[in-house]
């Protein structure tokens, strides 16, 4: 990704020194862009959870305002752990809108209001997508501290997909303990 960022200094006066904690260049290459595109989805669906969060109205409204807000607070969060870990190997973390949705893996739908069912759509796709990235961090890079990171995100990711399916179901769920009634 030939990102080229001085933030406001002088480039003749910037010293590049690579991290030496195990991955060589040719490893920390294809896992900033594996971060960066995950980095992508995080910054759309942030912004698309927001979008619902300040358009929503109807029955519910309350809970639905409550839940959206927690869960672009916690996509927030995400994205900033990713794009630390892109810089803790090396990379530029990517940071405009043209840039994220060159390498996001979610579709965007411009001028429509995401439901729950979209924003439900879009957290498991995620969730897919990072289970191909840890294998590969694992398998393909060895690399376990972003391995970890992206385990953790995908468990976040299921816990935000399974609050939103929770509050469109409409049938209770069955346990083992529970009998149903015909």
């Amino acid at each position: 990704m030939g990102l080229i960022r001085n933030n406001g200094h002088d480039p003749k006066l910037q010293i590049l020194i690579q991290p030496n904690i195990g991955l060589e260049s040719d490893v920390r290459l294809p896992i900033i862009n594996i971060l960066n595109s995950i980095l992508s989805n995080e910054a759309l669906l942030t912004l698309k959870t927001r979008n619902a969060h300040w358009n929503v109205h109807g029955v519910g409204f309350f809970e639905l305002h409550i839940l959206f807000d927690t869960q672009y607070k916690q996509l927030n969060d995400i994205s900033d752990e990713i794009a630390e870990r892109v810089r803790m190997v090396g990379g530029i973390a990517i940071g405009s809108f043209a840039e994220f949705l060159t390498h996001t893996r979610l579709e965007e739908r411009p001028l429509e209001v995401p439901t729950i069912l979209h924003l439900l759509a879009d957290h498991e796709t995620i969730i897919r997508y990072l289970h191909e990235d840890i294998r590969k961090c694992n398998d393909e890079y060895e690399d376990e501290g972003t391995s970890d990171l992206l385990v953790s995100v995908m468990r976040m990711h299921e816990k935000m997909a399974w609050m939103l399916r929770s509050y469109i179901e409409t049938e209770p769920s069955i346990g083992v303990s529970q009998k149903r009634k015909n």
